[in-house]
């Protein structure tokens, strides 16, 4: 007899369940935390825990086709014609006349039943490999949860790193903002008292005005980053919710545990997972196929009783007359003309395909993994080159900003050096989020 689960797996599928609610309350999440959030609130894996309840339905049935079956029936009969019966009399009488005949009636007008079946199946082949199934099934219920666990997981990462670099472009916006508006108001008293012409003024308040513009943009795609973290969560739309994790952590945090150092576990890979489950649901198949060949088995019981009344008094104390038989039954295939063989070698076939892919998978993952560390190491290397870039933007701003501050600075140069900063800093951003894309990718390849 096969080995179930334990009730214990069962009751933890349950907890996991009803501890959605739990931390409903809580505002504030580090990255371990939003993950572990999503897993418990998120619907998908709500769907995969109930999967693995029906996984193990689906074992006890297939168990219980091995077990003794037990049925009971009964019946009623009330016949408005008794069935009549002719015979020759010559029978019952030496004389009668030549084709004479004798009619009678054969019967009571009321019959009843009481009937218990037991049935037991002793062996059958498809029933053992049947047993084997569902007990891999159970194994790719638990697999599934693994993956959806790893799934969610990942897009509340992807969000959550979106949130912080949507915060971080908005907050190099804000550092540029806020030395443009203070030069504007500086411009406008100057001009006041006659020290600068009108179109200084212009030229900064055009700069804000852009500056106001961009802020806005981003200001706004902070909120739609937060929004799909709180979808991805399944946190509630409507409540506030603040990251405790700082962008130059999490990018310290990434650098420390460099994925391109990571090796590659093929056999924790989600698709290879389920591509080498398929072959193993196709070798149940072959078994089955070949267990078809082989004789089956099984026993029964079955005791009746029976009343026949030409008076509807069944519960009076008159005889009931018993009938009991047991016996065994055998079933041996002899002859399919070739279709079990068909079946046989059709299973064999995609089998071999089964191996085929899986080769060809294994392949292409080997090739996804170097492709997608090569763009992370690019990726990597050109943020730290644009992390530069703002620096030196910044620093070439700042020199302007002052040598405006003394007299000797333009307007128009300014201006055009404040688009060269919010340039590098746009680049900065988008190649923090190439980098941080191979990084999404390459824990969707590990599975992680």
């Amino acid at each position: 007899m096969m080995k179930t689960f334990s009730p214990g797996l069962t009751l933890a599928a349950l907890f996991l369940l009803h501890t959605a609610g739990f931390a409903q309350d809580q505002s504030s999440f580090s990255l371990a935390e939003a993950e572990e959030y999503g897993v418990i609130n998120n619907q998908k894996m709500k769907n995969s825990l109930l999967d693995l309840e029906i996984a193990e339905k689906k074992i006890w049935e297939t168990t219980a086709i091995g077990l003794p079956q037990v049925s009971a029936s009964g019946s009623f009969q009330n016949l408005l014609d008794i069935p009549t019966s002719v015979v020759d009399a010559s029978l019952f009488n030496p004389n009668a006349a030549e084709g004479e005949v004798m009619t009678f009636q054969m019967g009571q007008k009321y019959s009843s039943a009481v009937t218990l079946n037991v049935s037991q199946l002793i062996f059958d082949g498809s029933y053992l490999i049947g047993l084997q199934f569902a007990k891999f099934y159970g194994q790719m219920a638990e697999t599934a949860i693994s993956n959806t666990k790893n799934q969610i997981k990942a897009m509340v990462r992807e969000a959550y790193y979106n949130v912080l670099v949507a915060d971080k472009n908005l907050s190099l916006v804000d550092s540029v903002m806020v030395n443009t508006e203070k030069m504007w108001g500086e411009v406008k008293i100057l001009q006041k008292n006659g020290m600068i012409k009108m179109e200084e003024v212009n030229q900064l308040e055009l700069a804000y005005n852009r500056m106001l513009a961009t802020r806005q943009n981003a200001q706004r795609q902070t909120e739609i980053a937060r929004n799909l973290l709180k979808l991805q969560m399944g946190y509630d739309l409507d409540k506030s919710i603040s990251l405790t994790e700082t962008f130059d952590a999490v990018l310290k945090s990434i650098e420390q545990a460099n994925p391109v150092m990571q090796e590659f576990n093929m056999a924790n890979n989600q698709n290879y997972i389920l591509l080498d489950q398929q072959r193993q649901l196709d070798e149940y198949s072959l078994q089955n196929e070949r267990a078809k060949y082989l004789p089956s088995v099984g026993a029964f019981f079955t005791h009746s009783q029976n009343a026949y009344r030409n008076e509807f008094d069944f519960f009076a104390d008159k005889p009931w007359y018993p009938t009991t038989v047991w016996g065994i039954s055998l079933n041996v295939p002899i002859a399919s003309s070739g279709q079990r063989l068909m079946r046989v070698q059709q299973a064999e076939i995609k089998l071999e395909q089964d191996l085929n892919n899986i080769t060809g998978l294994e392949q292409t993952l080997q090739f996804q993994e170097m492709q997608l560390k090569a763009g992370f190491e690019n990726a990597y290397q050109l943020m730290k080159i644009e992390q530069m870039n703002i620096d030196l933007a910044t620093l070439i701003y700042n020199n302007e900003v002052k040598r405006k501050d003394i007299g000797v600075g333009s307007g128009m140069m300014l201006t055009q050096l404040q688009t060269q900063l919010l340039t590098a800093q746009g680049n900065y951003i988008g190649a923090v989020m190439q980098m941080l894309s191979y990084k999404i990718q390459l824990d969707k390849l590990y599975n992680q």
